[in-house]
């Protein structure tokens, strides 16, 4: 007998956790069942913990309660090889404190085990500060695993997380996922998906220019596909594609469809997360450089210093982020000047852009909480695709739909659609 329920440890952060019930003679071991589990099922469906009870706890009618299954333990890591040297031990730990686990191996992938973003901005910093390594989060999303990122220190192999195209993961057989960023410009609120895609898909974010060094914006939507298409090309020259974005990020990624078709390229499946075409008679309104450094702070784990009211300005995030002592602490007062005029180029590129066709369907995330009664819909979409517009609902806000729980969730839909697309492994 087998149960699997998720658990929530921390506000957004759920783990999967099977509870099983031997056989008489059997006296099956938790790490040896998740090894198990592993060699048969998708990543997204290996729990986390494994529980071994005497019996499920059921209701008077005979359904198993839920409400009555015990805590689990502590989240163990998946562990292949141990570490073999101090330096490798002392990542291990590292990789171990930061996620919260009871330990990890030299084989253990950061993001797989839950690590998002912001969790590798603090690994970072903590290797920095207990080991005296300088690391990127490119370095970490190059190398995930202690062992790729100690061969990776030795080769003294390094990369900006700042970069246009940013591999997330470059690994794997399977035909990448292009992710568009939203209007900040950043893409690393998508490794979210590494988990629920599996470590046999590549995926890329594709990020604003002018973030990694000062160069020219963009100055039509046009001219930004044009270099997000020759970024994407430089990884996989022809298709399938597989592309998707958030917000601003999907009104590109669907120019970035409708550019690579144009091209004679196949298209094989766009998504868009909670993004909407702009109505010719409602241009959008200017960009505020308060939305950008309010999101920076909250992502930073800073949202509630901008509760006051108070209007902020670059001296006041860069205050609020060295004060912080947070992940983000020591950022360059240039790249914060940067973020914001990014956003506000992004905002501009949107307010002009007309959409072309696109052909095929596009899977639509909606974002249902909070939603306001004259917010567009997915329908939107609708004049300029061929196919359907497949709508998922999203119980997140807007500015939520890259946290952790509704990016599983949508996780979830895209790794059933692109192995569907794709067909088993190569």
């Amino acid at each position: 007998e087998a149960a699997a329920t998720l658990r929530e440890d921390r506000p957004g952060d759920q783990r999967l956790v099977a509870y099983v019930v031997p056989a008489p003679s059997a006296e099956p071991s938790p790490a040896a069942l998740r090894r198990h589990a592993a060699e048969s099922l998708p990543e997204f469906m290996v729990p986390a913990v494994v529980t071994v009870l005497a019996a499920l706890p059921l209701t008077p009618s005979g359904k198993l309660d839920r409400r009555a299954l015990p805590e689990p333990g502590p989240l163990a890591a998946l562990s292949k090889r141990p570490a073999r040297t101090p330096e490798e031990e002392v990542l291990c730990g590292l990789f171990a404190e930061v996620l919260g686990l009871t330990g990890t191996g030299i084989d253990d992938d950061f993001f797989d085990l839950g690590g998002d973003s912001l969790a590798a901005i603090r690994l970072a910093s903590r290797i920095r500060d207990t080991a005296g390594v300088e690391l990127s989060v490119r370095d970490l999303f190059a190398a995930p695993t202690v062992s790729r990122l100690m061969d990776r220190l030795r080769l003294g192999v390094s990369g900006g997380a700042f970069d246009v195209l940013l591999p997330l993961r470059a690994s794997g057989g399977r035909p990448p996922l292009f992710c568009v960023h939203p209007a900040g410009g950043l893409s690393w609120c998508y490794t979210g998906l590494l988990r629920q895609l599996g470590p046999d898909r590549p995926v890329y974010g594709l990020q604003a220019r002018g973030l990694a060094r000062p160069e020219a914006y963009p100055g039509t939507m046009d001219d930004l596909v044009a270099d997000y298409v020759e970024q994407i090309r430089s990884v996989r020259p022809t298709g399938p594609y597989h592309l998707l974005g958030w917000s601003f990020g999907g009104l590109a990624a669907h120019a970035v469809a409708v550019r690579l078709q144009a091209e004679g390229d196949d298209v094989a499946l766009l998504a868009l997360l909670d993004s909407y075409p702009r109505h010719p008679s409602a241009p959008a309104p200017p960009a505020d450089e308060q939305e950008v450094l309010a999101t920076l702070l909250d992502f930073a784990g800073h949202g509630e210093d901008t509760a006051g009211g108070e209007r902020l300005r670059i001296d006041d995030v860069m205050e609020i982020l060295r004060r912080g002592g947070g992940p983000l602490a020591d950022i360059e007062e240039r790249r914060v000047v940067a973020l914001a005029d990014v956003f506000a180029n992004n905002g501009k590129l949107a307010s002009a852009h007309a959409p072309g066709r696109f052909d095929g369907d596009v899977l639509h995330f909606t974002a249902t909480a909070g939603r306001p009664d004259q917010a567009p819909t997915a329908a939107a979409w609708e004049p300029v695709v061929t196919g359907h517009v497949r709508r998922y609902a999203v119980d997140c806000t807007h500015h939520e739909m890259c946290r952790p729980e509704p990016l599983a969730e949508i996780g979830r839909v895209l790794a059933e659609r692109l192995d569907g697309e794709d067909g088993p492994a190569r």
